[in-house]
């Protein structure tokens, strides 16, 4: 009995995990897929050429997307449970990944299992864990800190086989994965666990293996189209993206609650915010020395690494997730530092019921936006006098009505182009959906569409607008 007491003590955060994790998948499972979930290669595919989507195109080589699609589409019922479930999944193994690495280098248990349950609750997960197209981002991580651990637990030639490896298979579900070829060099140098020499040949390895993703991925290429959302490299962006990273990476603020207009509520934004500060004080400021060593100016450098493959093209909540293993890892080294007493139980604490209240908020509004989805799809269904084959939507989007990433979806982005109907007749019809998206509401234009597509074969048209859904059958 006693054994098992200390167990629980210097292990508690994995006790606390498994304890709330049927409660998060429970509520996570209940999140409904909406606008581009329904397009993504981690939605049911069917007809799509398998030796494209397994070979890179101009922006994308995520073949471990279009091969989960793939088992979606032999089994359709699964979406998008078996995504959310996978992903839960994903973030959990990464969370005792960040465990291990942390025992790993000798830090002390209650830094430890902080830092195990900073990265499992932190809100900077959530545009990757509460997505149902999120498992890309979740296993890029995963393969990473998987091919770190296995890089310090065997300093012998077969790490040279599994890191490499792992490093491949991050790249493999996510770009940003290939950051991870240089990473455990230089964390395991922070440490002081090789010396200089071993360090920079092993990056030297790393950029080897970077090289030889690059000269897959040029030799294998097929055409394609260059994301447009790539290009906005402007310095304003730049720093836009930054400080949007760095804010939701350490600050557990309800975001929510500030920056979308129909769930503001000040007073929760603030006081997750005062709540939040005594631990980061205590971390950034009670101990200002701390911060000037050479083992906290790597541990920056490898965050920096992890989150530049976004902050060079395209930064979006779900990015966040990327560097957040580090960051853990970083609040680990900071927290071995200070002395465990009540003052630093309480301020985790404070801490990690502001992450909980963001989580618990961005979770309830995830699931209003799938809802409100399901329900004009259903109009849609019900409005439709019989199941058809081809279907035209015409979206007017008005531009004005206020939205917050995948947490507060407009009813437009919700109906996604009529891509829902689909998914709520589980994919027995329509056949074949073409739009287009005005962003205007002008009657003759809307009657010259519908006339033009009904002479076309078009069998019905979904008008969907931020008020609701009209159809015109022909």
């Amino acid at each position: 009995m006693q054994n098992s007491y200390y167990k629980i003590k210097e292990n508690y955060s994995i006790f606390i995990i498994t304890i709330c994790l049927p409660l998060i998948v429970w509520q996570v499972g209940k999140i409904l897929p909406t606008f581009d979930d329904f397009t993504t290669l981690q939605s049911p595919q069917f007809t799509s050429p398998w030796s494209i989507l397994l070979l890179p195109n101009e922006s994308f080589w995520r073949p471990w997307d279009y091969l989960f699609g793939c088992l979606l589409g032999q089994f359709t019922g699964l979406f998008p449970i078996l995504n959310h479930v996978a992903i839960i999944t994903g973030h959990t193994i990464s969370s005792f990944l960040v465990f291990l690495i942390c025992k790993k280098i000798g830090i002390n248990y209650h830094a430890v299992n902080i830092a195990t349950l900073f990265f499992f609750f932190s809100p900077a997960s959530l545009g990757a864990t509460l997505a149902c197209d999120g498992l890309n981002q979740t296993y890029a991580q995963l393969w990473g800190l998987l091919g770190l651990w296995l890089y310090l637990k065997y300093q012998t030639k077969i790490c040279f086989i599994l890191w490499p490896c792992c490093t491949m298979m991050a790249a493999l579900s996510k770009e940003n994965g290939l950051a991870w070829a240089i990473v455990p060099p230089i964390f395991v140098y922070a440490f002081q666990l090789i010396n200089r020499r071993q360090a920079l040949k092993h990056v030297g390895i790393g950029i080897l293996i970077a090289a030889l993703y690059f000269v897959l991925r040029i030799t294998l290429r097929v055409s394609g189209e260059i994301n447009s959302e790539y290009l906005d490299n402007s310095l304003i962006s730049y720093l836009k993206d930054i400080i949007q990273l760095l804010a939701y990476t350490w600050l557990p603020i309800d975001y929510m609650s500030i920056v979308y207009a129909p769930t503001r509520n000040w007073p929760l934004a603030v006081f997750t915010f005062i709540i939040s500060m005594p631990f980061l004080w205590m971390l950034f400021f009670r101990k200002p020395r701390q911060l000037v060593s050479n083992t906290l100016l790597f541990l920056i450098i490898c965050f920096l690494i992890v989150i530049s493959p976004h902050v060079i093209t395209l930064v979006s909540i779900m990015h966040n997730y990327a560097g957040l293993a580090i960051a853990s890892i970083i609040i680990a080294y900071l927290v071995n530092q200070l002395s465990c007493d009540k003052r630093l139980v309480a301020y985790v604490t404070l801490y990690l019921t502001a992450a909980i209240i963001t989580d618990i908020h961005h979770t309830i509004a995830a699931q209003k936006s799938g809802f409100l989805g399901k329900q004009m799809a259903l109009e849609a269904i019900q409005k439709t006098v019989h199941p058809i084959k081809n279907a035209y939507c015409i979206t007017i989007d008005d531009e004005v009505t206020p939205k917050y990433s995948s947490f507060g979806v407009r009813p437009v982005d919700a109906f996604a182009w009529g891509l829902s109907v689909r998914y709520y007749t589980n994919y027995a019809w329509p056949d074949n959906i073409r739009d287009t998206v005005l962003f205007e509401n002008k009657t003759e234009i809307v009657k010259a569409i519908t006339d033009s597509v009904f002479s076309c074969g078009s069998q019905c048209v979904w008008i969907a607008d931020n008020q609701g859904i009209k159809v015109i059958n022909k």
